[in-house]
């Protein structure tokens, strides 16, 4: 049985949501706390499954509580519960908690959401990826300058000398900042060589993805030891990342997806560099064998080391606490029909955009119209192409 703790300082709301779950007591116990701190006592005496958090609450903030319970509870799923006059605090939260829900909440949305959470929690726990993972010679720890970015960000008054201090103590970030702002794609006359120019030219929400994809780049590309298209990978990715919130953003989705959607496409390969930094043999033998025999990669893959580059990525997301969206996402964006999720989402989007981008070079994709028939999306799929063919075109 899993175990939910909900937190709202309102008494009515806190029996609303035990009526809520009333019928899922077979699956899920729950529990309920009046502020931050008695959520946390109840956490040190037994650690829950989910907390979701009222986002304005006295006393600590549900933002506070689930920075805390990441920090020391890295495998309790997070949930933040606003209203629409917080969307956009909600938003900035995205590094905190893996999912939103929207008041007043509805039950089917409240067991979706769950039911999310627990096929990708199935997936991130499969034997034969957990132990493809533990093969790795190295799995990246969580990039602490994406933290203090995201705190520098969260501060409205915060100077953007902040941003550009944290910026410069990683050589690896800053290089790849000048080198999106200056690629022709951009289209900019002059030359930037200053990284504060630079993110104010490509702004805070891309900065902060891109600390994070930099950060795995900088950990692996130095020491591959085959000869891996590095370069290729990491224009796909970026071409990806800026497609797929096209896309969510030609859906009107919402800022916190919008960008959930960017960044899941800058990171949804980067399973690839980990396989190809500890395995190169193996995954040189996976690449020639899907080139030759015109296999999809991921089958070729699961063939030889049991599991696939998207699940490995998705596995050392899922490490990092990052928001289930992306998780989901960069788990599922060869076969999005593997989610629970029957809605449009950042997994479409980026299913979508890494699809439409293999199009555009010419090559095969595997672009599931029958998942986009199901979802009720399929009829979009030319704006889409749209957006993909202005991302290649203005690089943006």
């Amino acid at each position: 049985m899993k175990r939910i703790l909900f937190v709202e300082d309102s008494a009515m709301l806190r029996q609303m949501f035990q009526i809520l779950l009333a019928g899922e007591h077979e699956r899920w116990e729950v529990a309920t706390a009046a502020s931050g701190e008695e959520a946390l006592d109840l956490m040190a005496q037994r650690p829950f499954d989910v907390v979701a958090s009222d986002m304005n609450m006295h006393g600590m903030s549900g933002v506070q509580l689930l920075t805390t319970i990441r920090t020391f509870y890295p495998g309790t799923s997070r949930i933040i519960i606003s209203g629409a006059a917080d969307q956009a605090a909600a938003s900035e939260a995205l590094g905190s908690t893996h999912q939103f829900l929207m008041k007043p909440i509805d039950i089917n949305t409240l067991r979706s959401t769950l039911a999310c959470l627990e096929g990708l929690d199935a997936f991130l726990h499969c034997e034969k990826l957990k132990t493809l993972a533990g093969k790795m010679r190295m799995v990246p720890s969580f990039p602490t300058l994406y933290m203090e970015i995201m705190k520098a960000i969260e501060k409205p008054d915060a100077p953007l000398q902040v941003i550009d201090d944290l910026i410069v103590k990683d050589p690896g970030l800053t290089a790849k900042i000048l080198q999106i702002v200056n690629s022709a794609a951009m289209g900019f006359q002059e030359k930037i060589n200053n990284p504060m120019e630079a993110v104010q030219q490509l702004g805070l929400g891309t900065v902060k993805s891109l600390a994070l994809s930099a950060h795995v780049f900088t950990c692996f590309t130095p020491a591959l030891r085959i000869n891996f298209p590095v370069d290729s990978l990491w224009r796909h990715l970026m071409q990806t990342g800026n497609t797929a919130r096209a896309i969510m953003r030609a859906e009107d989705g919402d800022h916190a997806y919008v960008e959930a959607a960017y960044t899941a496409g800058l990171l949804h390969d980067v399973g690839k560099l980990m396989l190809a930094d500890s395995m190169p043999k193996e995954f040189q033998q996976a690449l020639t064998q899907a080139m030759d025999a015109n296999r999809p990669l991921p089958e070729v893959e699961a063939q030889i080391f049991g599991a696939t580059h998207a699940g490995l990525a998705a596995y050392l997301l899922g490490l990092w606490g990052l928001p289930a969206p992306i998780v989901e996402a960069v788990a599922f964006h060869h076969t999005p029909e593997m989610s629970s999720n029957a809605k449009f989402s950042p997994l479409t989007a980026v299913h979508a955009a890494n699809a439409l981008e293999y199009e555009l070079d010419g090559l095969d994709s595997d672009l599931n119209l029958e998942y986009l028939t199901k979802i009720g999306v399929a009829d979009r799929l030319d704006v889409w192409r749209e957006e993909a063919e202005k991302v290649r075109a203005n690089g943006k």
